[in-house]
């Protein structure tokens, strides 16, 4: 793919994107979001060239990734619930940051893509977040809101 035509998808998707979350189409706005999309598709640009956007995804990591709907569901009621019971005072709510097992792999497209995927999707259920996976211990750490309700894994 050219130069050219890299950047221009880029663009035109972040820039989507953009209106997509902003949810306006006021000048200063789409100003904004083409400045921003323009910034993000050259560093895009400039990854690509050193070799760090080559991702290889597998069709069963995305396959474990389709219970994430359903951990969203269960981590909303979790968060409500620790939130409810912190603000009736019955429990005080205590988040924590935590280490756990993550067999990363190294610096292949393989192993970039499964660290991709599995930090995605841990990172849309709104209980806990990843903050960072080091693939050359195996450990990911993430910040958990209600540590008593999280799972040992990331998906």
């Amino acid at each position: 793919m050219g130069t050219a035509l890299f950047v221009l998808l880029w663009w035109l998707a972040l820039f989507g994107w953009w209106i997509l979350l902003v949810g306006t189409n006021s000048g200063l706005e789409l100003l904004a979001g083409g400045c921003a999309a323009l910034l993000a598709a050259l560093l895009a640009l400039g990854l690509r060239r050193r070799g760090l956007m080559r991702y290889r995804i597998r069709a069963r990591w995305l396959v474990k990734a389709l219970k994430v709907p359903w951990r969203v569901v269960y981590e909303c009621g979790v968060v409500f619930g620790a939130l409810g019971m912190h603000m009736a005072g019955m429990r005080r709510m205590s988040s924590r940051y935590r280490a756990f097992e993550f067999p990363a792999g190294g610096t292949d497209p393989e192993s970039r893509g499964k660290r991709a995927v599995a930090a995605v999707a841990d990172s849309i259920s709104p209980n806990t977040m990843p903050v960072d996976v080091d693939p050359e211990h195996g450990v990911a750490l993430r910040h958990e809101l209600d540590p008593r309700r999280s799972s040992n894994s990331m998906p």
